[in-house]
């Protein structure tokens, strides 16, 4: 599922929500400025597991302003999950369907 809108409020920003089927699915609701390649907002869902729970919030405050650039992401995912359980998914595979939501915007 792909799906993409601009903002009326700011027309740099676009929105784009993508699933991905890893080892379990993944939902990436994915706000970002197309001129300056910063993220907005980001809302990460799906029925992977997270220990601590909480951690998933943490991301996805943490990661806005950081650039939409794959070494950027997954530099700052590898810190925010050091010490964390999770299965479903991996710090690679999280990062490329973070970048895969931007990827899709462009064509």
């Amino acid at each position: 599922m792909v799906s993409s809108i601009s903002n009326q409020n700011n027309p740099n920003s676009v929105s784009v929500k993508r699933c991905f089927k890893f080892e379990k699915m993944l939902c990436v609701d994915l706000v970002f400025d197309k001129t300056t390649n910063t993220i907005q907002s980001i809302k990460i869902t799906g029925d992977f597991f997270l220990h601590p729970e909480e951690t998933i919030d943490l991301i996805e405050s943490e990661i806005v302003g950081e650039k939409l650039e794959k070494d950027v992401i997954k530099k700052k995912l590898e810190s925010l999950l050091s010490g964390c359980e999770f299965y479903g998914f991996s710090i690679d595979s999280l990062s490329d369907a973070i970048i895969k939501c931007k990827e899709a915007n462009s064509h």
